[in-house]
């Protein structure tokens, strides 16, 4: 589950940087210039549909050729010498991409149980929003069923049906492919005529707006993001400017600020509680939003209707921007890199792993091939041991080695603990096999927290041979490591680490400082 952890995290912090970003440049904007009620309801919903979509077009399958210069599993300094100092350099990390990164594994490894209650909880959550949406879908169909149609003259042609039902406490509409209006039967039998016909333009505009199909996307996605507070924040600005956009169009049609502003207080007296469903457009969600709507309608001085075209060139500009500066600024979520970071701290099952370290220990290359069939990850460390290719390697085989990684073995992957596969030959100063794994792609200068390098392992453990060889095959003789806490913080070198005066003329002759 490790893989399947880092990935949701990380996408949801980007879903979280990238929706907080629209936040707060859309509410500047807002504060820099006057926008109407039409452009920001439609801006905010740009927002909604960028921080949902685009953290998921970061993904990819495979990185960049270049190597990035940062190692987020752990706290590293290689040094360089200098005539005055020891500067820091940046550390090696195997094939990462420039513009890739992830939630480290470690976090998410030190974190797992509150993320599997936290996973737990989503999944709950998803099932009861799902559950609440099925529900109000029922009770929609059956309201439309009740209601009765209603002749109502409004001086206005509207190509939409007005209905009444005693089941409803407010103006709504409801449907997708064929809307209806739904008046309270109450407000019929109440309001004057022209107060009827404000409340049903209002409910006209959501129809023309399409805003029920809108509102509909809000709800799936929010079955997803429940728990999302850029989601939260974005609904609620989307329904208080699609509110006010459509007071405004239904202001356009009456001519009259006032006997529209009036109408909405009216209508607000005569409601005494809310019954919403989530494929309705209603005329209120929340009674304290009465205030900000009425003064909205009251300080519009123009009657002029929305000017769809400009309002589409300008949130597709939003769009090409905020995808532009995404796919620029934001690092991608490489799975690739992903998968073998969050494999260091993964483990196979207890069964897969007794069954696969048998079939290493007597070098039965059927039995491996038969479980990697049966879906068994060769790559992900098995509970104790590390990985097969580690094992293998500890045991000197060889032949297994070249089978394992013939089958897919990834020679760099490590293990929490363990290392990597060439860690551990430089441990057991196996130069034979050290020499297979680096023909076939081992990183020479692969940091792995808590195990440091392969040259730094070598140097300690007084291993001559092995020193050479990683030197010769391009080992950072300046690479440093940092430790973690357990280990005091210490900053290992394969010079500070030398356990001989013989290792350490080598290394001081290669140009370690």
């Amino acid at each position: 589950m490790m893989i399947e952890y880092t990935l949701l995290t990380t996408l949801a912090f980007h879903h979280l940087v990238i929706g907080f970003i629209l936040l707060i440049g859309l509410s500047l904007l807002n504060r820099c210039i006057t926008l109407s009620a039409e452009l920001k309801s439609w801006l905010w919903m740009t927002a909604f549909v960028a921080a949902t979509v685009l953290p998921f077009s970061l993904i990819t399958q495979e990185g960049e050729n270049t190597v990035v210069s940062v190692n987020t599993s752990a706290p590293v300094n290689a040094l360089k010498s200098t005539p005055d100092a020891l500067t820091p350099l940046t550390s090696h990390t195997p094939n990462k991409p420039v513009n890739s990164w992830h939630l480290p594994s470690e976090i998410v490894f030190n974190f797992t149980f509150l993320l599997s209650l936290g996973v737990f909880v989503w999944f709950m959550g998803s099932v009861w929003r799902t559950f609440t949406v099925l529900s109000s879908y029922i009770q929609t169909r059956f309201l439309i069923r009740s209601t009765i149609e209603q002749a109502l003259d409004l001086s206005t042609h509207i190509d939409a049906h007005v209905y009444t039902s005693d089941k409803v406490s407010s103006p709504l509409v409801v449907g997708l492919k064929e809307p209806k209006i739904i008046i309270p039967k109450s407000l019929t039998e109440q309001l004057k005529h022209e107060q009827l016909r404000a409340i049903v333009l209002h409910e006209y505009a959501h129809i023309k707006r399409g805003d029920n199909w809108f509102g509909l996307f809000q709800e799936v996605i929010a079955i997803l993001f429940w728990w999302s507070p850029v989601i939260r924040i974005l609904n609620k600005q989307i329904h208080v400017e699609r509110e006010i956009a459509c007071d405004l169009r239904a202001v356009n049609e009456l001519k009259s600020t006032q006997l529209y502003a009036q109408s909405l207080i009216d209508c607000a007296k005569l409601m005494v509680t809310q019954q919403r469903s989530v494929l309705a457009m209603g005329l209120f969600s929340k009674k304290k939003e009465l205030n900000y709507r009425v003064g909205a309608v009251l300080e519009n001085k123009q009657f002029k209707k929305p000017r769809i075209t400009v309002i589409t060139l300008i949130c597709a500009a939003v769009t090409a921007t905020t995808i532009q500066a995404t796919q620029t600024f934001s690092p991608k979520i490489s799975i690739k890199h992903t998968t073998e970071d969050a494999r260091h701290y993964s483990l196979l099952p207890k069964f897969e792993s007794q069954a696969l370290i048998e079939a290493v220990s007597r070098n039965d290359i059927e039995a491996v091939q038969a479980l990697q069939g049966e879906g068994v990850d060769i790559n992900i460390p098995l509970i104790g041991d590390g990985t097969a290719l580690m094992i293998a390697v500890k045991q000197n085989n060889k032949v297994m080695a070249q089978a394992l990684i013939d089958l897919g073995a990834d020679v760099n992957q490590s293990s929490s603990g363990d290392g990597n596969p060439l860690i551990v030959a430089a441990m057991s100063n196996n130069t034979d096999l050290a020499r297979l794994l680096l023909d076939n792609g081992a990183d020479v200068n692969a940091i792995v927290p808590r195990d440091e390098t392969p040259l730094i392992n070598a140097s300690y453990f007084g291993f001559y041979a092995m020193t050479e060889l990683l030197i010769e095959r391009g080992a950072d003789v300046n690479l440093a490591v940092t430790t973690g806490a357990s280990d005091g913080y210490q900053l290992r070198s394969p010079l500070n680490r030398a356990r001989t005066d013989r290792i350490k003329s080598l290394l001081i002759a290669n140009g370690a400082r």
